[in-house]
């Protein structure tokens, strides 16, 4: 990988979509700003931690959107013949894709966050004791960083379908969402004996009902630390490997 190119495709990236994305900004932050009036009006139908939903729906929302628009020249013929035309590797373009989509997006949507999240808490604290989102509370941060598996995700689809990848994306990964959880409930169900597992979550916990009263099982901290980083470092490795993969197989 040259890194000459991969700076070039930056700022060529940057360059050509600046105001794009200075409008995107504003309409993150109009966004997250309605979403905070919306729990604040609402706010005795809400439970807690209406600033950590906020978050996540900005967050993945606005993410999968910027995310899908890496390789949206795939969506027409000559454009997608520009993109691969362009003098850089497949690697290079894939690595250009996931630091603008995934970590300088996941840098530019904390600060606009912090900025609504900033002005939330300054017009509400008096009265309600509203605080900051703290994203090291209970281990809040492993949702942040599902965001990378999320955008792998993403990024795979982006070239892999080649028109409307993002909605596609989306149902694909619904459905494959739905059948993992019958499929783990019913191996769980195997696995421990119990037959009533009525909820689990593949590479973590689950829970079963008994005598009326839900009862989690939850994997060991070792183990389950260990099923955190493979599932928030090491599939986003695996599914950005695969996006280049799949990218190479259209330059040929």
């Amino acid at each position: 990988m040259n890194l000459v190119n991969l700076t070039l495709l930056l700022k060529r990236q940057l360059k050509e979509q600046s105001q794009l994305y200075l409008l995107g900004s504003l309409v993150l932050f109009g966004l997250l700003a309605t979403l905070f009036l919306i729990v604040h009006h609402w706010r005795d139908s809400f439970g807690g931690a209406v600033q950590n939903g906020v978050f996540l729906i900005g967050l993945f929302g606005s993410g999968g959107i910027f995310t899908a628009t890496m390789f949206q020249e795939f969506s027409e013929s000559a454009k997608g013949i520009w993109l691969l035309s362009i003098p850089a590797t497949a690697a290079e373009k894939i690595a250009a894709a996931i630091l603008l989509s995934g970590f300088a997006f996941l840098v530019a949507y904390l600060g606009i966050y912090y900025l609504t999240d900033g002005l939330y808490t300054l017009l509400t604290y008096q009265k309600y004791g509203t605080t900051p989102l703290n994203l090291f509370r209970n281990g809040f941060y492993w949702l942040v960083c599902a965001y990378f598996l999320f955008n792998g995700i993403i990024l795979l689809g982006s070239v892999y379908f080649t028109k409307l990848s993002f909605v596609k994306t989306l149902l694909v990964l619904l459905l494959v969402l739905v059948f993992l959880n019958y499929a783990n409930n019913f191996l769980m169900g195997i696995i421990s004996g119990i037959p009533n597992i009525n909820s689990s979550t593949p590479l973590s916990g689950f829970q079963f009902e008994h005598q009326g009263e839900n009862i989690y099982v939850n994997l060991p901290e070792n183990i389950d630390s260990i099923s955190n980083i493979f599932a928030r470092a090491v599939l986003p490795l695996i599914f950005w490997s695969i996006t280049w993969l799949r990218f190479r197989e259209k330059e040929v």
